[in-house]
């Protein structure tokens, strides 16, 4: 930022020397030649295509929801907490045609939570949705709905709170000179948008990026350090997903959670390896991954530094297992019910309903193919490279079937949005239990 305000004065300045002042008693100017009209007309830049639009009723899906019930139960309580924190804050989103606001979005969600709790059949539900919501189609990344969708999850790594000859490289804890700045408090139209950086000289500048981390030991003596892992490839992983479950030698599980990053330009330590040739895109897994690497020890720093961004964590001693990692809506995800999606285009909380085909995973972690999904979930989180209407990033939760599964999701589908009809105040809904 700092070096476009440099170069926007230096060019002002360079302008203005240009301009020699007329000498005293000079003859006047000749007459300006005629200025020639075009006749072309002029092409007006289009404008942005819209993030979303409304289906004709004969295109609408059959809301029929082949998730766990209690989980989607679970996931509203929590939306319905982070609206009560929210009260009448928070920025109009467009929808569609409409302005929606907080409290239009609380009483989506309460509404919702009314109909599930009616214990509806699977005829009622699909009846209910489409009575009471009106439907928006996530544009996709063709504008006719096609929306990629990923999956990510919580993974549980090995690693030790103490320094060993095993367990010898670091995560670290927010430093104390990186500053997080929300685009969106300086200017409505940024919403949804952050950078992260370090003040020098009065003005913020990048942070440190993972070459100088991890490889020239920047915040090394600082006393960051939080737990140590075996090799740099776990700590990828953790980086990516944002949180995880650390189980350390005694047995005792803990958490590392999303602190801040510095958010710095993402790229993923396979995806570098494939275009650098190291292996090829069919067939590659996280292990292979890391059997390259320690084949190859000459090529990890290259690797890995291709990612810029770094991910700071802190440590949660207590954990309950049933509960997820914080989203970026402030509370906890929910398995198989939270997704990521771009916050600029789409509010923290909103419900949405998904339709593609998705991975057939046991809970032992064996993949069966792929079976048709649909089920309804909730915008609570976003991600690094979850950018426009073409993509969204689905939260499986924790445990070998969760890993499995968000390995195998890169597939096409559809987003709906719902929001209650303006005039379909929502009646009160059960207290939560």
């Amino acid at each position: 930022m700092r070096k476009v305000t440099l170069i926007t004065f230096a060019l002002a300045l360079a302008g203005c020397a240009g301009i020699k002042p007329r000498p005293e008693g000079c003859p006047p100017c000749p007459p300006c030649p005629p200025v020639a009209v075009s006749t072309v007309p002029v092409t007006a830049v289009p404008p942005a295509p819209p993030s979303m639009f409304v289906p004709a009723p004969a295109d609408l899906p059959v809301f029929a929801d082949l998730g766990d019930t209690a989980r989607l139960m679970k996931a509203a309580l929590l939306n319905r907490q982070y609206f009560q924190g929210l009260g009448n804050g928070g920025i109009p989103y467009p929808f569609g045609g409409r302005t929606v606001t907080a409290k239009e979005l609380s009483d989506t969600n309460e509404e919702f939570i009314r109909i599930l709790q009616s214990s509806p059949t699977a005829a009622d539900l699909d009846r209910a949705i489409k009575e009471k919501f009106e439907i928006y189609e996530f544009a996709g990344r063709d504008s006719t709905g096609t929306v990629v969708f990923s999956s990510y999850y919580e993974p549980t790594l090995e690693a030790s709170l103490k320094k060993t000859k095993v367990y010898k490289y670091p995560i670290y804890g927010r430093p104390r000179d990186l500053v997080n700045v929300n685009l969106e408090d300086f200017n409505p139209k940024f919403k949804g948008e952050k950078i992260s950086g370090q003040v020098k000289d009065g003005a913020l500048v990048p942070y440190l990026e993972r070459d100088e981390i991890d490889f020239k030991g920047a915040l090394k003596g600082k006393g960051l350090e939080l737990a140590w892992f075996k090799n740099r490839a776990d700590i990828m992983d953790l980086h990516i997903e944002g949180s995880g479950r650390l189980q350390l030698p005694d047995g005792k599980v803990i958490k590392a959670n999303f602190a801040a990053t510095n958010s710095l330009k993402f790229k993923g330590w396979l995806s570098a390896m494939v275009e650098a040739g190291d292996l090829p895109r069919e067939g590659i897994s996280h292990e292979k991954g890391v059997e390259y690497l320690a084949a190859h020890p000459d090529r990890e720093r290259p690797v890995m530094s291709a990612n810029k961004r770094y991910t700071f964590f802190k440590l949660d001693m207590d954990i309950d297992p049933e509960t997820g990692p914080t989203g970026t809506y402030g509370l906890p995800l929910t398995g198989w019910r939270s997704i990521a999606i771009d916050n600029s285009l789409v509010p923290m909380g909103a419900l949405a309903f998904l339709r593609s085909d998705m991975p057939d995973v046991t809970d032992d972690g064996e993949l069966h193919g792929y079976k048709p999904d649909s089920r309804f979930v909730f915008c609570q989180d976003t991600g690094g490279a979850i950018k426009g209407p073409g993509r969204v990033d689905f939260f499986a939760g924790a445990g070998k079937k969760a890993r499995t599964f968000a390995f195998k999701v890169w597939n096409q589908g559809q987003l709906y949005l719902l929001l209650l009809k303006e005039n379909g105040a929502p009646k009160p809904a059960a207290p939560a239990n």
